[in-house]
């Protein structure tokens, strides 16, 4: 990119900028909240933005890509009423709970989902879920010679089972090559596997 870009995108960001922000309103009821804040950018326009929170919190919360000692993806099935199927093929995850680091939330999340314990971890990437209305940020670990050491400990009416797919089968699923009665249609977890897929091949 040349320097000419770049002044001209750095410039923009900076008029673009939060300057100050000033809470206006909260609700909650159950699990979802919302705050109304009237925000101020650095150009001099205002406006009122609205966050929904989760749990009181931002939401931010953990996907693992748990790979087993054979190379195996450690995937769940899990009951999931708001999708069009009700039920989904994705990657262990969940919240970040209050007190804990997302590096403690991944290994308990793939412990508690699944029963793997993973010799070593490391996070790959992080990002928004909905920048739009949300401050929760997913942060995405890869778990690395999983092993089943105990049998998965689910809470709140939880309803999943845990399958191990080979890499290529993750794929067929993805290109729609193969028919489950479901499809890998959460975005967390094929912007991770897409991540794994661009770090293993050296593009990232």
């Amino acid at each position: 990119m040349d320097e000419q870009k770049i002044k001209k995108i750095k410039s923009i960001v900076s008029s673009l900028a939060v300057s100050h922000k000033e809470l206006l309103s909260t609700y909650q009821e159950g699990y979802i909240g919302k705050k109304v804040y009237q925000v101020t950018l650095e150009d001099g326009s205002k406006r009122k933005v609205e966050q929904i929170t989760k749990n009181k919190g931002n939401g931010d919360a953990v996907v693992i890509v748990p790979i087993t000692e054979d190379g195996n993806f450690v995937m769940i099935i899990e009951s999931r009423p708001n999708t069009k199927s009700t039920v989904a093929l994705e990657f262990p995850a969940g919240m970040v709970d209050e007190g804990e680091n997302p590096e403690e939330s991944a290994k308990r999340e793939l412990l508690e989902e699944t029963g793997y314990e993973a010799t070593s971890i490391y996070e790959l990437e992080s990002h928004y879920q909905d920048q739009g209305c949300s401050k929760a940020l997913i942060h995405t670990y890869i778990a690395l010679d999983c092993k089943k050491i105990q049998d998965k400990i689910l809470s709140g009416g939880e309803r999943l089972e845990y399958i191990e797919m080979s890499y290529d089968e993750i794929l067929s699923v993805l290109r729609k090559e193969v028919s489950l009665g479901t499809e890998i249609n959460d975005a967390n977890t094929k912007i991770a596997f897409m991540e794994y897929t661009l770090k293993k091949r050296g593009i990232l």
